[in-house]
């Protein structure tokens, strides 16, 4: 059997399943989730027909690209024992396949991993093929087959719990940043402001806020095409979320906030430090927020510049994931630490807190369950504030607190 040639490739997403509990109406929503969010997919998804002894009466498997169904199975009779794969048929449909490898979507689905598969033969070359070729895949493996499914990856491998919060997580709050862009409208850019704490983005219908990098930050030099934002599209100022320079980076969370945080956005308000009151357990709070030890005692404090009683950041891979409850200042997603820690926050209830933080709830499926910003009521008060290098305090004279909470409608 053909492994995986390097370590350097993706591990292949693995959703471990129970005999007879195919998760197929998981990946199919998971599917349509990530489309739906702007996500570029391909591949095959299956949908496996039983009677009602449970016995397989047909495999079907859905083109995502084109939305075709193909049966890839075959009628054998009740008395039958064999596996009613249709081996010509799945090669007709892998042309699926291949084709989302040569348009590198950004997953693909490969609807299973078989015995087919563990011979060399089905799917198998299209699955190394496309992780070779650095493009992450997803499939579904029973658990009967995990031993040749280690063998056949070398390890590249992540098992899965057949749950959506297993599958959001595989996925990863890496994407954050694209799925927020993805999900800005087409509109013009107002006005933008850079001040010396915060850049400011308006657009019709609402205005962002992104902490502005600090000079010196690696990478950080005069911003990019001065002068000639205002006028132009936010879904592009938006998608500067992905740029290696930092004053795009915070163009393009301000750029996101502003399609979020509209003026007109119905939200509870109050402080999002409250968001779980006191919380009993291990309490790490990221940033170092105003009176935030008289407001929460007990807690462990880091920053990147820690004051008496607080952690340097290094602290975080130690501190997150023992933590219960966590509270992440929004400046992390200007300074891009927010994915990495979230990665480290395994089992804690999170909440992004701070005029930079989104109020969306894509947020929701990184495992984040609060989210509390600033929507702005006076636009030009706003941009003095912004101009004039006001901090966070000022800024809130200006605008109306607002928190979304998972499963609050």
């Amino acid at each position: 059997m053909t492994a995986l040639p390097h370590p350097g490739i993706p591990a292949i997403g693995a959703v471990i399943y129970a005999p007879g509990k195919p998760p197929e109406d998981l990946l199919t929503t998971f599917a349509g989730q990530l489309q739906g969010r702007g996500f570029a997919i391909g591949g095959l998804l299956q949908d496996t027909m039983r009677a009602p002894d449970g016995r397989k009466t047909d495999m079907q498997v859905t083109e995502l690209d084109t939305g075709r169904r193909l049966s890839i199975g075959q009628a054998l009779g009740k008395a039958s024992k064999s596996c009613i794969l249709d081996t010509q048929a799945l090669a007709e449909a892998s042309g699926a396949v291949r084709r989302a490898i040569e348009t590198r979507v950004d997953l693909l689905f490969v609807n299973k991993f078989s015995k087919s598969e563990c011979e060399g033969q089905g799917l198998a070359s299209d699955m190394l093929a496309a992780v070779a070729d650095g493009i992450p895949v997803i499939t579904a493996v029973p658990g009967v087959l995990i031993a040749e499914w280690l063998a056949f990856t070398g390890g590249r491998t992540d098992l899965l719990a057949p749950t959506p919060e297993a599958l959001w997580r595989w996925w990863g709050p890496r994407r954050l940043y694209a799925d927020l862009a993805q999900g800005v409208a087409e509109t013009e850019v107002r006005r933008v402001v850079i001040g010396v704490n915060w850049t400011m983005v308006e657009c019709a219908t609402g205005i962002g806020l992104a902490q502005t990098p600090e000079r010196g930050t690696f990478g950080c030099g005069s911003a990019p095409r001065a002068g000639q934002r205002a006028g132009g599209s936010l879904k592009d100022l938006a998608a500067l979320v992905n740029s290696a320079n930092p004053f795009d980076v915070a163009l393009g969370i301000a750029a996101c906030n502003a399609h979020y945080n509209r003026f007109d956005l119905v939200a509870a308000s109050g402080n999002g430090l409250d968001s779980f009151g006191r919380p009993d357990g291990e309490t790490v709070v990221i940033g170092a927020f105003p009176a935030i030890a008289e407001r929460l005692p007990g807690i462990k404090v880091i920053d990147r510049r820690p004051g008496p009683g607080q952690y340097p950041e290094e602290a975080a891979e130690i501190l997150l994931p023992a933590a219960e409850t966590v509270i992440i200042t929004s400046a992390t997603l200007a300074n891009r630490s927010l994915p990495r820690l979230l990665a480290m926050t395994r089992h804690a209830r999170i909440a992004l807190v701070g005029p930079g933080a989104p109020l969306t709830e894509r947020l929701f499926s990184y495992g984040i369950e609060v989210t509390s910003g600033l929507i702005a009521e006076d636009k030009d008060g706003l941009a003095r504030v912004v101009a004039e290098g006001g901090g966070a305090r000022d800024l809130k004279q200006f605008g109306r607190p607002a928190t979304l909470r998972r499963g609050v409608a």
